[in-house]
Protein backbone atom coordinates (compact mmCIF):
# COMPACT_ATOMS: atom_id res chain seq x y z
CA UNK A 1 0.00 0.00 0.00
CA UNK A 2 1.55 3.69 -0.85
CA UNK A 3 1.96 5.91 2.04
CA UNK A 4 -0.77 8.44 3.09
CA UNK A 5 1.80 11.33 1.47
CA UNK A 6 1.16 9.95 -2.13
CA UNK A 7 0.33 13.05 -4.15
CA UNK A 8 -0.66 12.96 -7.92
CA UNK A 9 0.74 15.21 -10.45
CA UNK A 10 -1.88 14.98 -13.59
CA UNK A 11 -1.30 15.58 -17.37
CA UNK A 12 -3.93 14.29 -20.58
CA UNK A 13 -4.48 10.94 -19.35
CA UNK A 14 -1.59 10.37 -17.45
CA UNK A 15 -1.09 10.53 -13.45
CA UNK A 16 2.73 10.73 -12.00
CA UNK A 17 2.80 9.27 -8.85
CA UNK A 18 5.15 10.64 -6.41
CA UNK A 19 5.67 9.04 -2.97
CA UNK A 20 8.38 7.02 -1.09
CA UNK A 21 7.66 4.17 -3.10
CA UNK A 22 7.05 5.38 -6.66
CA UNK A 23 8.50 8.67 -7.08
CA UNK A 24 7.72 9.98 -10.53
CA UNK A 25 6.01 6.43 -11.41
CA UNK A 26 3.43 6.84 -14.40
CA UNK A 27 0.35 5.98 -15.05
CA UNK A 28 -2.13 5.62 -18.04
CA UNK A 29 -5.72 6.31 -16.99
CA UNK A 30 -9.41 6.74 -18.08
CA UNK A 31 -11.60 8.82 -16.84
CA UNK A 32 -14.29 6.53 -15.61
CA UNK A 33 -17.41 8.17 -16.89
CA UNK A 34 -16.20 6.91 -20.97
CA UNK A 35 -16.00 3.59 -19.37
CA UNK A 36 -19.81 3.43 -17.80
CA UNK A 37 -20.57 5.46 -21.09
CA UNK A 38 -19.55 2.30 -23.15
CA UNK A 39 -20.77 0.01 -21.23
CA UNK A 40 -24.15 1.03 -20.04
CA UNK A 41 -24.87 1.48 -23.96
CA UNK A 42 -23.45 -1.68 -24.99
CA UNK A 43 -20.32 -1.75 -25.48
CA UNK A 44 -17.09 -3.38 -23.95
CA UNK A 45 -14.16 -0.71 -23.48
CA UNK A 46 -10.71 -1.21 -24.34
CA UNK A 47 -8.01 1.35 -22.73
CA UNK A 48 -5.06 1.76 -25.42
CA UNK A 49 -2.06 3.69 -23.77
CA UNK A 50 -0.19 6.12 -25.46
CA UNK A 51 2.32 4.41 -28.06
CA UNK A 52 4.42 5.94 -30.65
CA UNK A 53 5.13 2.35 -31.91
CA UNK A 54 3.20 1.78 -34.85
CA UNK A 55 3.05 -1.97 -35.07
CA UNK A 56 1.49 -1.71 -31.52
CA UNK A 57 -1.42 1.09 -33.22
CA UNK A 58 -1.77 -1.21 -35.84
CA UNK A 59 -2.38 -3.99 -33.01
CA UNK A 60 -4.70 -1.77 -31.41
CA UNK A 61 -6.96 -1.01 -34.36
CA UNK A 62 -7.04 -4.79 -34.94
CA UNK A 63 -8.49 -5.37 -31.46
CA UNK A 64 -11.37 -2.65 -31.58
CA UNK A 65 -14.71 -2.11 -33.43
CA UNK A 66 -14.64 1.47 -33.03
CA UNK A 67 -12.42 4.52 -31.38
CA UNK A 68 -13.43 6.48 -28.81
CA UNK A 69 -11.17 9.80 -28.57
CA UNK A 70 -11.68 10.95 -25.23
CA UNK A 71 -11.07 14.41 -23.26
CA UNK A 72 -7.92 15.96 -22.32
CA UNK A 73 -5.81 18.99 -22.58
CA UNK A 74 -5.29 21.47 -25.83
CA UNK A 75 -4.11 20.30 -29.09
CA UNK A 76 -0.27 21.18 -29.35
CA UNK A 77 -0.42 24.32 -32.24
CA UNK A 78 2.27 22.16 -34.66
CA UNK A 79 -0.17 19.66 -35.07
CA UNK A 80 -2.48 21.84 -37.62
CA UNK A 81 0.88 24.65 -38.38
CA UNK A 82 0.06 27.56 -35.81
CA UNK A 83 3.05 28.60 -33.50
CA UNK A 84 1.53 29.12 -29.94
CA UNK A 85 -0.99 31.81 -28.48
CA UNK A 86 -0.32 33.30 -25.24
CA UNK A 87 -3.33 31.52 -23.94
CA UNK A 88 -2.74 27.82 -25.05
CA UNK A 89 -2.73 25.85 -22.31
CA UNK A 90 -1.40 22.33 -21.35
CA UNK A 91 -0.14 20.05 -23.99
CA UNK A 92 0.71 16.29 -24.96
CA UNK A 93 2.52 16.28 -27.88
CA UNK A 94 3.29 12.62 -27.55
CA UNK A 95 -0.42 12.06 -27.21
CA UNK A 96 -1.30 14.34 -30.73
CA UNK A 97 0.92 11.92 -32.70
CA UNK A 98 0.25 9.00 -31.28
CA UNK A 99 -4.03 9.83 -31.80
CA UNK A 100 -3.50 10.85 -34.98
CA UNK A 101 -1.99 8.17 -36.40
CA UNK A 102 -4.35 6.21 -34.03
CA UNK A 103 -7.08 7.86 -36.16
CA UNK A 104 -5.75 7.28 -39.49
CA UNK A 105 -5.45 3.75 -38.53
CA UNK A 106 -8.65 2.96 -37.63
CA UNK A 107 -10.10 4.91 -40.60
CA UNK A 108 -8.24 2.97 -42.84
CA UNK A 109 -9.87 -0.01 -41.19
CA UNK A 110 -13.89 1.50 -42.06
CA UNK A 111 -13.90 1.55 -38.42
CA UNK A 112 -15.90 4.55 -37.02
CA UNK A 113 -14.92 6.51 -34.67
CA UNK A 114 -16.38 9.02 -31.85
CA UNK A 115 -14.49 12.29 -30.88
CA UNK A 116 -15.45 13.91 -28.03
CA UNK A 117 -14.42 17.52 -26.70
CA UNK A 118 -10.47 17.29 -27.01
CA UNK A 119 -11.44 14.39 -29.36
CA UNK A 120 -13.54 16.64 -31.97
CA UNK A 121 -10.14 18.53 -31.86
CA UNK A 122 -7.91 16.41 -32.47
CA UNK A 123 -10.18 14.29 -35.40
CA UNK A 124 -10.39 17.71 -36.68
CA UNK A 125 -6.59 18.56 -36.69
CA UNK A 126 -6.12 15.39 -38.05
CA UNK A 127 -7.75 15.70 -41.22
CA UNK A 128 -6.31 19.05 -42.15
CA UNK A 129 -8.48 21.56 -40.16
CA UNK A 130 -7.40 24.20 -37.24
CA UNK A 131 -8.19 26.04 -33.72
CA UNK A 132 -8.98 28.71 -32.41
CA UNK A 133 -6.43 28.47 -29.48
CA UNK A 134 -8.99 30.18 -27.06
CA UNK A 135 -12.38 31.10 -27.62
CA UNK A 136 -11.77 34.63 -26.87
CA UNK A 137 -9.26 34.68 -30.32
CA UNK A 138 -12.70 34.30 -32.03
CA UNK A 139 -13.77 37.10 -34.35
CA UNK A 140 -15.81 39.74 -32.11
CA UNK A 141 -19.72 38.91 -31.08
CA UNK A 142 -18.67 35.17 -31.27
CA UNK A 143 -17.21 32.36 -28.62
CA UNK A 144 -19.28 34.93 -25.58
CA UNK A 145 -21.63 32.15 -23.87
CA UNK A 146 -20.04 30.34 -20.85
CA UNK A 147 -18.18 27.76 -22.27
CA UNK A 148 -16.32 26.40 -19.17
CA UNK A 149 -18.82 26.11 -16.36
CA UNK A 150 -16.58 24.50 -14.10
CA UNK A 151 -19.39 22.65 -12.37
CA UNK A 152 -22.38 20.24 -12.57
CA UNK A 153 -21.06 18.05 -14.90
CA UNK A 154 -24.49 16.67 -15.87
CA UNK A 155 -25.88 20.15 -16.34
CA UNK A 156 -26.84 21.66 -19.82
CA UNK A 157 -25.32 24.96 -19.41
CA UNK A 158 -25.77 26.11 -23.19
CA UNK A 159 -27.98 24.96 -26.01
CA UNK A 160 -26.75 23.82 -29.68
CA UNK A 161 -28.49 23.57 -32.49
CA UNK A 162 -27.60 20.51 -34.79
CA UNK A 163 -28.27 20.17 -38.71
CA UNK A 164 -31.55 17.97 -38.93
CA UNK A 165 -29.99 15.37 -41.84
CA UNK A 166 -27.15 15.14 -40.34
CA UNK A 167 -25.98 11.14 -38.84
CA UNK A 168 -25.63 13.21 -35.59
CA UNK A 169 -29.43 14.17 -35.29
CA UNK A 170 -30.14 10.48 -36.26
CA UNK A 171 -28.27 9.36 -33.42
CA UNK A 172 -29.83 12.03 -30.84
CA UNK A 173 -33.18 12.23 -32.33
CA UNK A 174 -33.63 16.16 -32.33
CA UNK A 175 -31.69 19.11 -33.50
CA UNK A 176 -32.10 21.33 -30.07
CA UNK A 177 -29.93 20.08 -27.04
CA UNK A 178 -28.70 21.33 -23.79
CA UNK A 179 -25.19 20.58 -23.21
CA UNK A 180 -22.41 21.13 -21.00
CA UNK A 181 -18.97 22.62 -21.76
CA UNK A 182 -15.76 22.17 -20.46
CA UNK A 183 -13.19 23.72 -23.12
CA UNK A 184 -11.02 26.95 -24.35
CA UNK A 185 -10.08 25.86 -27.77
CA UNK A 186 -12.64 25.53 -30.61
CA UNK A 187 -12.69 24.39 -33.94
CA UNK A 188 -11.33 26.83 -36.63
CA UNK A 189 -10.99 25.90 -39.87
CA UNK A 190 -13.41 22.93 -40.59
CA UNK A 191 -11.42 20.12 -42.17
CA UNK A 192 -11.42 18.96 -45.78
CA UNK A 193 -14.18 16.40 -46.02
CA UNK A 194 -16.16 17.63 -42.87
CA UNK A 195 -19.14 19.64 -42.23
CA UNK A 196 -20.51 21.25 -39.36
CA UNK A 197 -23.51 19.81 -37.59
CA UNK A 198 -23.72 21.29 -34.50
CA UNK A 199 -23.31 24.86 -33.48
CA UNK A 200 -23.94 26.93 -30.04
CA UNK A 201 -26.01 30.63 -30.22
CA UNK A 202 -22.74 32.32 -30.55
CA UNK A 203 -21.64 30.42 -33.25
CA UNK A 204 -18.72 28.40 -31.50
CA UNK A 205 -19.01 24.66 -33.34
CA UNK A 206 -20.07 22.32 -31.49
CA UNK A 207 -20.02 18.78 -33.78
CA UNK A 208 -18.73 17.99 -37.06
CA UNK A 209 -18.92 14.99 -38.98
CA UNK A 210 -17.48 13.06 -42.48
CA UNK A 211 -19.28 13.74 -45.55
CA UNK A 212 -17.57 10.20 -47.28
CA UNK A 213 -20.07 7.82 -45.39
CA UNK A 214 -19.05 5.40 -42.17
CA UNK A 215 -18.69 7.14 -38.72
CA UNK A 216 -16.09 10.23 -38.29
CA UNK A 217 -18.23 12.47 -35.86
CA UNK A 218 -16.74 14.56 -32.98
CA UNK A 219 -18.60 16.58 -30.60
CA UNK A 220 -17.54 19.38 -28.41
CA UNK A 221 -19.17 18.80 -25.04
CA UNK A 222 -19.26 16.10 -22.80
CA UNK A 223 -22.46 13.28 -22.92
CA UNK A 224 -20.21 10.98 -21.02
CA UNK A 225 -20.81 12.92 -18.19
CA UNK A 226 -24.87 13.46 -18.98
CA UNK A 227 -25.61 10.29 -20.40
CA UNK A 228 -27.11 8.63 -17.44
CA UNK A 229 -29.04 11.28 -16.15
CA UNK A 230 -30.13 12.55 -19.85
CA UNK A 231 -31.04 9.61 -21.87
CA UNK A 232 -30.74 11.69 -25.64
CA UNK A 233 -26.93 11.88 -24.67
CA UNK A 234 -27.11 8.15 -23.84
CA UNK A 235 -28.48 7.49 -27.66
CA UNK A 236 -25.01 9.11 -29.17
CA UNK A 237 -23.09 6.34 -27.54
CA UNK A 238 -25.81 3.32 -28.51
CA UNK A 239 -25.71 4.81 -31.99
CA UNK A 240 -21.43 4.67 -32.24
CA UNK A 241 -21.61 0.89 -30.57
CA UNK A 242 -24.06 0.18 -33.33
CA UNK A 243 -22.14 1.40 -35.82
CA UNK A 244 -19.14 -0.61 -34.19
CA UNK A 245 -20.83 -4.00 -34.67
CA UNK A 246 -18.63 -6.31 -36.89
Amino acid sequence: MENDKTNYRNRPGTLVVNSAMFPGRERDYVNRDFLQSITANGGVPLVLPVTTDAATIQRYVGLIDGLLLCGGHDVAPFTYGEEALPKLGEIDPQRDAYEVALIKATHAQHKPILGICRGLQILNACYGGTLYQDVSYMPAGQGTLKHMQGQLAAYGMHHVTVTADSQLASYVGQTQLAVNSFHHQTVHKVAPGFRVVATAPDAVIEAIEATDGGLRLGVQWHPEMMQQVDTVEAQLFAGFIAAAQP
